[in-house]
């Protein structure tokens, strides 16, 4: 098998993306990586240019940017251009970068049929790539049966170098914080909680379009102050995307990899991984959600317990974005070169992540590592797809 080795990643790489620590962890396996920030593709400039770019692909910085991939592919010739979140790419920029890259790679973390993401530039391109990466579930099976490509889930993770304990920070026995954009349901759990009595501070994006004037002047956190507020706080909430359709977020593994006790939306991958009341809590509900944050609040050291608990088994399972490009450069390598999915590839996951099968407890078992389900027909069917066909230099 020859190694593919040089990789341009278009990326957007401001200080803080996930597209970083995954650009790192390429670099890390010894590839010959070059990059192109595509952060300012939308015009870095808010109001009716960056909502026009970011619907309608239309501006002259899109089509700039555009330009810019283009010349880079022909700059370095690379043996796979890595994209991520390309929802900006023309169809005909991919065509022409065919001349110049071996394969093209799509790696993101948003649904491509969100009701948010304003995806059909996107959606006209899909069959254009050798290969798709994504850490939404739905879309690992929808994509090939709508476009008939090559889909393999991604791990969702954290920043190794980043998300790290703060070891000087002292948590505030009563205090709470949800750091995170604004859905009406998170608004809810956010009023329910204030409601009850409990003292709880947000931050996110797009919380001036909450329904109440109390939260409209939340803004996000980013960097240090990040870290410093999860640290800072006895427990860090974790909300899922409804518009994203999410079973697990970048909260998701930030959190416990800072040590710091996460109280999630209860899903089938939060109990897989951390098991309830074991590496993290979980709550269904409002009710619940009350019920969590009044118990665990009372009960310091079983937060604490539970922290170090969440923190170990992100450890010990690898869920770092570095991590799992370790892993997944190998599927993607494969995959490009006419190989199959191998049964081992689902790890650390269950049997079946890779195609989007959904974790299914073994006769009732809910807990962190548990045995793992049979392979379904939707499994065996996503590893059946044509393979893509090899292309040479």
């Amino acid at each position: 098998m020859v190694d593919l080795k040089r990789v341009l990643v278009a990326a957007p790489l401001w200080p803080g993306s996930t597209a970083v620590p995954r650009t790192n962890g390429l670099r890390a396996l010894g590839l010959e990586v070059t990059t192109l920030d595509t952060s300012d593709w939308w015009g870095g400039v808010p109001g009716l240019l960056c909502s026009l770019a970011v619907r309608v692909y239309c501006t002259a910085s899109v089509r700039a940017m555009n330009q810019s991939l283009l010349r880079a592919a022909a700059e370095n010739h690379p043996d796979v251009l890595w994209i991520d979140k390309g929802f900006w790419v023309y169809p005909w920029t991919l065509k022409a970068a065919r001349r110049h890259a071996r394969f093209l790679v799509h790696h993101t973390q948003d649904d491509a049929f969100g009701k948010l993401e304003y995806a059909w530039l996107y959606r006209l391109g899909i069959g254009l790539y050798d290969l798709h990466l994504t850490t939404n579930r739905f879309n690992v099976m929808e994509l090939p049966d709508k476009y008939g490509v090559r889909v393999v889930r991604a791990g969702m993770g954290y920043d190794q170098d980043f998300h790290v304990p703060q070891p000087v920070v002292v948590p505030d026995a009563a205090k709470i914080v949800f750091i995170g954009h604004w859905e009406p349901h998170s608004e809810e759990y956010v009023r329910a909680l204030r409601r009850a009595g409990f003292e709880v501070e947000v931050w996110g994006q797009n919380w001036r379009k909450a329904r109440h004037p109390e939260f409209r002047s939340a803004r996000p956190l980013f960097g240090s102050g990040y870290l410093s507020t999860i640290a800072g706080a006895a427990i860090a909430l974790c909300f899922l995307s409804r518009n994203n359709r999410n079973e697990s977020t970048m909260r998701s593994f930030e959190i416990p990899a800072m040590a710091a006790f996460m109280l999630a939306e209860r899903t089938r991958e939060h109990e897989y991984i951390y098991g309830d009341g074991v590496g993290a809590a979980f709550f269904s509900n409002s009710g619940e959600l009350l019920e969590k944050a009044r118990y665990y609040l009372e009960h310091e050291e079983e937060r604490r317990t539970i922290a170090a608990t969440g923190h170990a088994r992100c450890m010990a399972l690898g869920l770092s974005w570095q991590d799992h490009m370790r892993r997944e450069w190998l599927i993607t390598e494969r995959l490009l070169l006419g190989g199959a999915l191998q049964e081992e590839d689902d790890q650390p996951f269950w049997h079946g992540f890779r195609t989007g099968a959904p974790f299914a407890p073994a006769h009732g078992a809910g807990a962190a590592g548990c045995a793992r389900p049979h392979v379904n027909e939707r499994h065996r069917r996503c590893k059946e797809l044509p393979r893509p066909p090899l292309r040479r230099l």
